[in-house]
């Protein structure tokens, strides 16, 4: 039995957390994007250790990282005010890569993952690139972009080899899903956010999944059911909703940078093929085998239902 007990710190932390994504994502001017992201920043601080019971050295080294790119963005939008155009894009460009942990000033992401709760890390896999992965779309010329997408895909791929923690596994798994996620905004908002939400939730039931195990073994059925879930999503590994995100930016895109994209996921199906077999599938040994095929069977039911909806709102 798991019970959730949220504070109201947590509550008012989360409503500034994504007040400012949206004002950053919708602001017009630069300062409006300054601003949402720094209430974004102060929101999420909290998030990372609200109640004082977890390691401070992640959030102090995720305020550092994130001022410097703060501080970064707003040197180059004065600059750009007072048309300084090439030093204010260059600022402004440099501040957003460090913030959103791509290609590549991406090397803090796997270091402040692995010693953050499931709750901080999960956001900050999701939630947190959204505004620097906008902004970035938007101020990066399409050549660099496609650099960001090849090196990030490669990244992740080859980075998630051979890692132990399952926090740097996710990590590393995101580089390969924010270079989908970037080629999927160049071309379409519309499949970015489709995209960022079929992401999000394989990243919560996988995390969700990972916090109810015990140091030994995955502790119940239902944690089996969200991290198995959780993983064959990320793998994209057709029915589940992840292979359908992946097809609709495939049939978006009319870059062969798509074929780094495939290439990165393909790789990264080593590691998650591993962890799959290693913990959940040993955690189904011994179980109670109807109730075992009967979460199964509506995680697929689920997830055809899902894709299914999707198409048919694409048509």
């Amino acid at each position: 039995m798991v019970s959730f007990v949220v504070s109201p710190m947590k509550l008012v932390s989360l409503g500034v957390m994504l007040i400012g994504t949206i004002l950053s994502v919708s602001s017009e001017e630069l300062v409006g994007v300054w601003l949402g992201l720094e209430l974004n920043l102060y929101g999420f601080l909290v998030i990372m250790n609200p109640d004082g019971h977890y390691s401070p050295e992640p959030c102090v080294k995720y305020f550092v990282v994130q001022s410097t790119g703060s501080i970064l963005m707003l040197v180059g939008f004065v600059s750009l005010m007072e048309q300084h155009v090439v030093s204010g894009l260059v600022m402004s460009t440099a501040g957003t890569v460090l913030k959103s942990g791509v290609f590549p000033l991406h090397s803090w992401v796997p270091s402040i993952i692995k010693n953050s709760s499931w709750l901080a890390s999960g956001l900050m896999l999701t939630w947190q690139k959204v505004a620097p992965l906008v902004f970035l779309s938007m101020i990066l010329p399409s050549k660099s972009l496609w650099v960001v997408i090849v090196s990030m895909a490669g990244i992740g791929a080859v980075g998630g080899l051979n890692q132990n923690s399952v926090r740097v596994m996710s990590a590393y798994s995101s580089f390969v899903h924010t270079s989908w996620m970037l080629l999927g905004l160049a071309w379409s908002s519309v499949v970015f956010v489709g995209y960022f939400a079929v992401y999000s939730l394989s990243v919560g039931l996988f995390f969700y999944g990972c916090s109810l195990m015990n140091k030994m073994s995955m502790g119940s059925q239902l944690s089996s059911a969200a991290s198995g879930m959780g993983l064959l999503m990320l793998m994209g590994m057709p029915p589940f909703l992840g292979f359908l995100a992946k097809v609709l930016v495939f049939l978006m895109s009319g870059s062969l940078v798509i074929v780094a994209c495939i290439m990165g996921s393909v790789i990264s199906l080593k590691f998650y093929i591993d962890f799959f077999y290693s913990m959940v599938m040993k955690s189904l040994v011994d179980k109670n085998k109807v109730e075992v095929k009967a979460i199964w069977s509506l995680v697929i039911c689920m997830n055809i239902m899902g894709g299914a909806l999707i198409l048919v709102s694409f048509i």
